[in-house]
């Protein structure tokens, strides 16, 4: 059973979502695997953390894929030894979002064109899908995991409507996102190459691009 929740995004007018289940399917294995890449790319906390030393996050993707309909392969992601929970917090701002320029920044709008427009651009799909940033967990509404997020949301909605013209809508949606405000990801990974990255971020990083361009793939297909 597939247990769907909405973080770092909000329905606009509700501070907290209850939590709601679902029989699996393909459907919902894409919403459950965005929602993880979402709390991967998201600032590490302590559960992330010690999933992370445990060499645990690859086996969390691969459970909840089982029913994706494309093929992905997850890998292999650690700690060093000893490694902190202050030291990998670091990387991850250093790599990612550093106050005096990171070398990769996860913000779509730091990466591709005007940042300004880009989120204007991400701001009127939330808005049109009655949606706003959450002010539990505030991130700007360029940053991958809030995109991410939005993905997990959309999958969610075309999982639970009955109506076949609702789902197609979702999909196009998906397709349209993902296509528009997804692509400069391929680059965000290009860039950590030469930041000599913890490990463990580089595969967070590639591993996200990967998913992100099979799922595209696959939504191309659905709405051709």
């Amino acid at each position: 059973m597939f247990v769907y929740s909405l973080s770092g995004l909000q329905i606009q007018g509700q501070q907290s979502q209850a939590a709601v289940e679902m029989e699996d399917n393909a459907t919902t294995a894409r919403t459950g695997v965005y929602q993880l890449l979402a709390r991967l790319l998201a600032f590490p906390d302590s559960d992330a953390y010690t999933a992370a030393a445990a060499g645990e996050w690859p086996v969390r993707l691969e459970e909840a894929a089982k029913l994706l309909p494309f093929a992905m392969d997850w890998g292999e992601a650690s700690l060093p030894p000893g490694l902190s929970q202050e030291a990998f917090e670091a990387e991850y701002l250093r790599l990612f979002d550093g106050d005096g320029g990171a070398p990769a920044p996860i913000f779509g709008g730091l990466n591709d064109g005007d940042r300004r427009q880009r989120l204007e651009e991400v701001v009127r799909f939330y808005d049109y899908f009655g949606l706003t940033t959450s002010a539990e967990d505030p991130r700007p509404a360029d940053h991958l995991s809030t995109e991410l997020e939005f993905m997990k949301f959309l999958t969610y909605k075309e999982a639970s409507t009955p109506s076949a013209r609702l789902q197609a809508s979702f999909r196009r949606a998906q397709h349209d996102f993902l296509e528009r405000q997804l692509a400069w990801l391929p680059g965000f990974s290009a860039k950590l190459v030469g930041a000599t990255p913890l490990s463990f971020w580089h595969w967070a990083a590639t591993t996200t691009t990967a998913f992100v361009t099979a799922d595209a793939a696959y939504a191309r297909a659905q709405c051709a």
